[in-house]
């Protein structure tokens, strides 16, 4: 059986059809085999979520439980170092990274075993190694596959379409068959060899069962809520003309309050610039779950991210930023240690300014790996937040004239105010106010108003007329002992036409476990046991990848919910969170701009708990739960004080 998954109309789907046509016609039955004889998954257009190469044109994957035989149409060695042409070469498996190139003849040379290809980012014609992309891709499937306890031996293969012949290894033309194909897999490295004859094998039965059960080789199927937010990004939108035209004049910065639309206005201008200009975008945030969301986003709609097809490439900062350290030259063979990372980002700013680093040479790194450092715009998600040394350095690598920051008003959580505007002449950064709420329906807003309020908050967003309805639902259980109402939500979810993915979980530190090596929630263990699927974001190998499955209820932590949102979304442990946030402030102290301005440290302590609280208030579309253990403590008190003055939509279970 053969099973092809992606969206259509692409270039990637229709060289996708060029391999399972091959396929098909050179082993006859094969697409029709029932799936326990032959199975074959072909995925197009595949993002791996968080990995150094994040978007595959191709990703194949098969096992056959007889062999089957295709004659070497190039120099085959086996790991003997024999040539192996004698005799036709037995498959049994196979893992694969495809990239597609549509050049001509024109924009494509080989030098040696490298196939060079012609890029050009709105400047000078620069070539690029195809072959090396391609082996940076093939061990990305590698280590996404490892990473979850898979052990297979991948290989790659460049198909050109659009040419008659290539005589480079490893690489196809657009007319091929799989005695083509196979022997281009087979060239990339030594097959093993039995009693003399070839043998194309990826692993054992085993680890290809669960290779070819990988959630690449599951459709994204979007939920309501999904289809909605892909129609945001293709909407009109005037805030989005009015960055587009001040973009290249300056650094714009989108300011408002949480929930008012600033990442996905962000990915609303990306999106504009691929595909009025075929440009590439690099948006950049810290916050791996709110990039593992964007992710999913950009590969329902299909968006590529490529250097030659433009589009948007989502990254952790500090990810791009180490990888800038290893090409200035800054890290050693030792082990990566987070903590240097301070240190790290201040010496490669002391290079660059002292000119030990020249800007040719920050152009030559540019230029010599295009897939990761090539782009015509970077826009920065939640750039308040960014510390002084990541914000001057990242100006240091690109002009700021490309750089769009959104800029949350009152959402610090890494230290102080970073300032972007620092070295930026007037003429040369602009600023569009984001005043009105669009996440929120109208009745939480004025909840989440009301507790602003009363707490000495700073949201004060405009609550959105045209979004009415709303609710709130307070509870003093902890969520994993009430499963009646967690089906009820689900219920109401679909209902709607939505699914468990719109569904979003935020837990407190204290409701995390480490077993085994693994970090797990206890809602989403409980949730286990209920037999709910979920994406336990807790855990670094789960934000590794976004939910591929909508059956799957997110989960994360609080410290990583900022930018998220859901239609439904469930503050475990609320107050239990605040009060260890209250308590870790007055355990740190006051930071030195507050003791020059003689805060009270007690009052700062509650600041810091209610920022932290606005920012996951402000995640739900529909529905908020908020589940408190001590109704009449000093944050209980208050949530419960504000829900009893909106009796008309907000619930409260005893």
């Amino acid at each position: 059986m053969i099973t092809l998954i992606g969206a259509e109309g692409s270039s990637e789907y229709q060289a996708a059809l060029l391999v399972r046509d091959a396929l098909e016609t050179t082993w006859p039955g094969l697409s029709t085999s029932a799936r326990e004889v032959d199975d074959v998954r072909i995925a197009v257009s595949t993002k791996l979520s968080g990995y150094q190469v994040q978007d595959i044109d191709i990703v194949l994957a098969g096992r056959f439980s007889k062999p089957r035989m295709f004659k070497p149409l190039r120099v085959i060695r086996g790991s003997s170092g024999n040539k192996l042409n004698a005799r036709p070469i037995m498959v049994e498996s196979f893992v694969v990274a495809i990239e597609v190139k549509d050049h001509d003849e024109r924009g494509v040379r080989i030098m040696d075993d490298q196939v060079e290809v012609k890029y050009s980012r709105g400047g000078p014609l620069h070539w690029k190694s195809a072959t090396d992309q391609n082996i940076k891709q093939m061990h990305a499937l590698k280590t996404y596959l490892s990473d979850m306890h898979v052990d297979v031996f991948a290989r790659r293969c460049l198909i050109f379409p659009s040419l008659g012949s290539i005589s480079a290894p490893s690489a196809v033309p657009g007319l091929f068959n799989a005695h083509h194909l196979m022997s281009a897999l087979a060239s990339s490295s030594p097959l093993l060899e039995r009693r003399g004859q070839g043998l194309l094998s990826a692993g054992d039965a085993s680890n290809l069962e669960k290779a070819l059960a990988a959630p690449i080789f599951k459709a994204a199927i979007p939920t309501r809520l999904d289809r909605e937010r892909m129609d945001r990004l293709a909407a009109k939108n005037p805030a989005v003309d009015d960055i587009l035209g001040k973009v290249g004049e300056g650094t714009v910065f989108l300011r408002g309050f949480a929930g008012t639309g600033k990442t996905i206005l962000l990915l609303q201008a990306a999106w504009k610039l691929f595909r009025t200009d075929g440009k590439r975008t690099l948006v950049l945030t810290y916050n791996h779950a709110l990039a593992a969301d964007m992710r999913r986003l950009m590969a329902l709609a299909n968006i590529p991210s490529s250097v030659e097809a433009g589009g948007i490439r989502v990254g952790t900062v500090m990810s791009f930023l180490y990888r800038w350290f290893s090409r200035l030259g800054l890290l050693g063979d030792d082990p990566l240690d987070y903590g240097e990372y301070p240190r790290l980002c201040v010496e490669a700013l002391e290079l660059i300014e002292g000119e030990a680093v020249t800007r040719h040479e920050i152009d030559a790194i540019i230029h010599g790996d295009p897939d990761t450092f090539d782009f015509d715009q970077v826009f920065v998600d939640e750039g308040q937040d960014w510390p002084s040394g990541e914000t001057a350095l990242l100006k240091a690598l690109y002009d700021p004239t490309r750089l769009c920051v959104a800029d949350g008003v009152d959402q610090l959580v890494r230290g102080a105010r970073a300032d972007w505007r620092k070295g930026l002449a007037r003429d040369k950064r602009s600023t569009l106010p984001l005043g009105k709420c669009l996440r929120l329906k109208r009745n939480l807003s004025l909840f989440v108003s009301g507790l602003a309020g009363q707490t000495g908050s700073a949201w004060d967003a405009e609550p959105n007329a045209e979004a009415g309805g709303g609710r709130v639902i307070i509870c003093t259980k902890p969520y994993a002992k009430m499963r009646s109402l967690h089906e009820r939500l689900v219920e109401d979810l679909r209902s709607e036409g939505n699914d468990c993915v719109d569904m979003l979980v935020c837990v407190p530190p204290d409701g995390v476990v480490t077993r085994q090596d693994a970090r797990e929630s206890l809602v989403g263990a409980a949730m286990n046991e209920w037999g709910q699927a979920n994406w336990d974001g807790v855990d670094p190998q789960a934000r590794s990848d976004f939910p591929r499955d909508p059956g799957q209820v997110r989960i994360v932590q609080y410290a990583s919910c900022r930018g998220l949102e859901g239609w439904t979304v469930v503050l475990d442990g609320f107050d239990r969170f605040l009060k260890a946030t209250f308590e870790a402030k007055l355990a740190a102290g006051l930071s030195p701009d507050e003791e020059e301005g003689f805060v009270d440290l007690e009052k700062a302590a509650v600041g810091e708990a209610w920022r932290w609280g606005l920012i996951a208030l402000t995640r739900p579309i529909d529905t908020l739960v908020v589940q408190l253990d001590d109704p009449s403590g000093r944050f209980g008190s208050q949530v419960l004080g504000i829900a009893r003055n909106f009796p008309d939509f907000v619930e409260i279970l005893d």
